[in-house]
């Protein structure tokens, strides 16, 4: 009787890990929110938190520009406004996963007062507030990767991930089985369709924007990689390619041009319901709540 009752609660145990590992669970993907403190953006903010405390996700997955703008340093300013973001962002009541965006690097550019000595130069102002430029976490039977796919080149910014990073993807995916389904996060676009309907004035880029993206995606041949969610250019599109993986620009939450204008459609976010190894996804436009 005894060894009935323990075969019975092992079985009950097992079926709650499995429905842990593999529950239904929701998720937001926003990006570039480009937030400062302006009345402008502060009044349209508020509307992104209420929309965020109506949907309840289990947590919130930024595609980077979290703030506007260090790359001219100044670390006073740069202090003051990533203080700024995590208070903003602390009222969605739900962990907050950042990723590099091109904003947030801080000095990078030659007007700067602060040089490439300083040691909140590039990433190091990023590192302080956030941690790490790219890792992953778990999240019931889900792997997400968040990337850094930003470097800096002649005072500019570019799109490329570095040969330690590489090596990290590939140690990271060592330890995720085949048939979990992974999502990855990156600022710029590994994939997109925008430079072919809007190509820059002096032609077409020699190169995929991440220039390196060829080799960053062949390390995820062999996994279930089913969402590559995307931010940088405030453009909103789902490009589902090989039956596999959907690569997602996310739109902005601050429109285009930045807080001036909805060019390439509503201000908004994505919000994901996963289910199992399924997910699906809607765009919300924060707008249209009042």
């Amino acid at each position: 009787m005894i060894k009935h009752l323990l075969l019975v609660l092992f079985f009950c145990l097992c079926l709650e890990t499995v429905s842990a590992q593999n529950g239904n669970f929701s998720f937001v993907f926003m990006t570039d929110m480009h937030l400062r403190p302006d009345p402008v953006v502060e009044k349209a903010f508020n509307k992104v938190v209420q929309r965020i405390a109506q949907l309840k996700p289990d947590f919130v997955l930024s595609g980077g520009d979290q703030i506007f703008d260090i790359m001219r340093g100044n670390r006073a300013k740069g202090d003051s406004l990533f203080t700024y973001y995590l208070t903003q962002t602390r009222r969605f009541k739900v962990p907050v996963y950042n990723c590099v965006g091109n904003h947030d690097l801080f000095g990078i550019y030659e007007e700067s007062p602060e040089d490439s000595s300083h040691p909140d130069y590039k990433l190091g102002m990023f590192k302080r507030y956030f941690g790490a430029p790219y890792y992953s976490f778990n999240h019931k039977g889900w792997h997400f990767i968040v990337l850094n796919v930003l470097d800096v080149d002649n005072y500019k910014y570019i799109g490329r991930v570095d040969e330690g990073q590489l090596k990290w993807i590939k140690n990271d995916l060592s330890s995720v089985k085949p048939e979990t389904p992974v999502v990855v996060v990156a600022h710029i676009p590994l994939v997109t369709t925008y430079h072919d309907l809007h190509p820059p004035q002096n032609g077409y880029l020699s190169q995929p924007p991440v220039s390196n993206r060829n080799e960053v995606l062949t390390l995820f041949k062999d996994h279930n990689l089913k969402f590559v969610l995307q931010g940088h250019i405030h453009w909103f599109e789902d490009l589902h390619i090989a039956g596999k993986t959907h690569y997602i620009t996310g739109g902005a939450i601050a429109g285009r041009p930045s807080w001036r204008g909805n060019t390439h459609g509503s201000r908004g976010f994505l919000r994901f319901n996963v289910s199992g190894s399924d997910a699906t996804y809607e765009f919300v436009s924060y707008e249209d709540k009042d």
